[in-house]
Formats: structure tokens, sequence, C-alpha cells
């Protein structure tokens, strides 16, 4: 069967994010601008990337709100007015810190909001849709960076939490978000009429961890001993620059990649399909552009496995301007 397959590279911006709606009309304007390119396919995939959810607590803040300097100042001004939930989250999460309390107050908001445009964004085009990641306050009081897949007809498939979380942004570090990583070895995997699918969001696709010292789970070989899947989605959001030098390379280190983007092809999703065949193809999606003080830098692109190795189908030709990269292949 005739496959489609969307990587949809979300350009974000404080325009977009100015209002519920702004933010909705800009995520399905993206989609309907990829779906549109797609040649005929029997069944389509459309994956956005990761934070992209985290940004509607953005679109959700009131008016003043979004005069902060940074997000975090954005959204503690957003839960100003809502101290009962700040508490509330505090004490859920089990956590004294103040920037997860707010988190967490807001997250519930953000998740109904994500499955508020998702889910009739997937029934109107008839697509699987892979909707980047957003917040996700579990029932036991953890805050984790998750996925949802939706299907055509626009229910909820699965909700994939992180694994693998960034160091010093994501974990319990000072000043990062103190998240919870997500079980390995409960990664869903969802048959569909094209094969099974599942999602490893961004640093889960990776086959090596960025320092020494991290808690790190190779998610590809779990993958594989789980039968592999026909496509892996890979929504992702690099903080660092895409040209630059790797921020974690060795001085002197003459096996070190030059650039983050050479970085990310060696030990990324493509790394870590030339490593192990879990997939037949991958598909990444960046965010990219400029929110308060965030920057976000990628290459979007379409990978496919095969005896023969791995080689990019598809890829965006800007890291820094929105758009999509897609493909027609056959299952």
């Amino acid at each position: 069967m005739k496959l489609g397959l969307v990587a949809v590279q979300l350009e974000v911006d404080a325009h977009a994010v100015a209002s519920p709606e702004q933010y909705r009309g800009h995520l399905e304007a993206a989609a309907a601008r990829a779906i549109a390119s797609l040649g005929p396919a029997e069944a389509r995939v459309v994956v956005f990337p990761e934070l992209a959810g985290h940004l509607a607590l953005l679109a959700l803040a009131p008016p003043a709100a979004h005069k902060a300097k940074t997000l975090s100042a954005a959204l503690g001004a957003a839960a100003v007015r809502r101290p009962l939930d700040v508490l509330r989250g505090a004490v859920t999460t089990r956590l004294l810190d103040p920037r997860h309390a707010v988190l967490a107050a807001l997250a519930p908001d953000g998740e109904r909001y994500w499955r508020g445009v998702f889910g009739p964004l997937a029934r109107k085009h008839g697509v699987h849709v892979v909707a980047g990641s957003h917040l996700r306050l579990g029932p036991n009081g953890d805050l984790t960076n998750a996925s949802f897949l939706f299907a055509p007809d626009g229910r909820l498939l699965a909700t994939t939490d992180k694994v693998n979380l960034v160091p010093g942004m994501e974990d319990r570090a000072p000043k990062a978000l103190g998240l919870a990583r997500g079980e390995a070895d409960r990664l869903p995997i969802t048959e569909t009429q094209f094969g099974r699918i599942c999602t490893l969001i961004c640093y889960d696709g990776f086959r090596e961890p960025h320092t020494s010292e991290e808690r790190f789970i190779p998610m590809g070989p779990r993958v594989a001993a789980r039968g592999g899947v026909t496509v892996v989605a890979n929504p992702s959001a690099n903080p660092w620059p895409w040209r630059e030098p790797w921020t974690y390379a060795e001085p002197g280190n003459a096996h070190e990649p030059a650039s983050r983007e050479l970085q990310w092809e060696r030990e990324g999703l493509m790394g870590s399909l030339a490593q192990m065949p879990f997939a037949r193809w991958g598909v990444t999606a960046h965010l990219v552009g400029r929110v308060l003080d965030l920057h976000f830098d990628g290459q979007s692109e379409i990978v496919e496995r095969d005896a023969r190795g791995v080689r990019r189908v598809a890829r965006a030709d800007h890291h820094d301007r929105g758009g999509h990269v897609t493909a027609t292949v056959t299952c």
C-alpha cells in the first residue's frame, strides 16, 4: 500500500502563540499545507515537533503574561491568577520547586487544549497524527514530556512519555523542568493498517547519550526486541545552534562532530537506525524559530532503513525556517 509520510517543520514566534485561537490557526494551517503537498496515498502519517504543546501554555496565558522576557516569567504571570492550582500542583507532584508547581498547575489546561486541536485535525484530514509533545500531569503526580498519537477518526490511540531527559533542561537538576521519565519497557507500539508505529521523542531517538554521567537508555534496541515497527515518529526540538560547534564536544577530540547538525546525523535517529534495524522509516519533525528566551534550529527529514543501510528520502532545505517534508512510500 502507498503510505504518505509528513514531517511538519513548525516555525513559532510571539505572533503564532499570541492567543489560543491564533495558535490553533497556525497549527491547522501548517498541517493543511503539508497534507496538500502529498500525492495519493491509502494511509498518511503527520508528525509535529516536540515542545509545540509546551507553547500552548503560553498561548493560553492572559495578555499580560506575553509582556514577559522569558517563558518562565510568562507562565509565572499566568499562574498568579490561580494560586490554589499552583498550591495543588506543588502538593500533587511532591516537589517544592515553584517552577514545577506552576507547570503542574497549568499542564492539565494545556493538555485539554492540545487534545482539542489535534483530535479534530486528524479527523478532518483523515490522517494519523503524532501531535509533537506537551506537558502531561499523570494521575500519580508525575509531570512528563508526552506525545499523543491520534487515529484518522480522531481517536486517541497512544500516549508516549519521553524516557531520556536532556540533562540540565528536563531532568531534576537545578533550574531544569523537574520532569519524570517514561518507562522504557512500556513504550506504546500501535498496530495500524500500514503496520506498526511508535514514537521516540527527540532524545529517545538517539543511540548514545550526550554526556558520560547521565542516565540514558538506548531505545532502538528496546523497539527491535519487541519486533520492530514500520514507522518511528521522532518529534524533536533542538535548542542549540544547528551549524555551530557541538556544546558537549570534547576539546581536541578529532572524532567529535564539528557541529550540532553533524552530531545529530551521527548519533540521532539516522545513527540509531544504522546501528539497529528497528524501523523501516523514520520521520523527524523539528521545531524552529524564537519565542521569548527560547530558540530552536533543525532540519526535518524522512529516512529509510533497508538491507543496504539507511538513507535520507527527503530533508528540509533550511534549518531556521518553517515548512514541511513529505514522502510517499510503498509498504
